[in-house]
């Protein structure tokens, strides 16, 4: 859990606010991010929960999140579960959103995958394949489970 409290005071005064928990399936990524929630009380925001395993409608979404953020009253948004987000009707650029809603907030995410050969990789298992982007170690703030 200090990990997680080094990175969000390494990022909140930059213009990208934006932590990735990186880390294989059961590599205890949500684990971390519960364990902080638990010893900060701020919930964590579980995306199926609220709009379902797929969804048709992504401008609908994205707009709703950014509504959402707006009257998010927490510095930090924590944020579990994204699989609608990357399900195979999505076209949301899912890093590129999660940046987004990082310019306003502190947003701390799990990311399903790894950073090999300076790409960013998140596995999708419902999908037929993964997402995979070119970036920067720097590019991005990240810890490693």
């Amino acid at each position: 859990m200090d990990r997680i409290v080094k990175k969000i005071e390494e990022v909140k005064d930059t213009n990208n606010k934006l932590v990735l928990i990186i880390g294989q399936p059961g590599s205890g990524k949500s684990k971390l991010i519960h364990d902080y929630s638990r010893s900060t009380g701020i919930p964590i925001i579980n995306f199926n929960k609220i709009f379902g395993e797929e969804s048709n409608n992504n401008i609908d979404l994205i707009e709703t999140m950014k509504a959402f953020i707006k009257n998010y009253n927490q510095d930090v948004m924590l944020l579990d579960n994204k699989r609608i987000l990357y399900s195979k009707n999505s076209k949301i650029d899912l890093l590129s959103f999660l940046k987004d809603l990082s310019q306003d907030k502190i947003i701390v995410a799990t990311w399903n995958g790894k950073i090999e050969d300076g790409q960013l990789i998140h596995i999708r298992s419902k999908a037929p394949d993964d997402l995979i982007y070119s970036v920067d170690k720097e590019d991005i703030h990240y810890i490693l489970c």
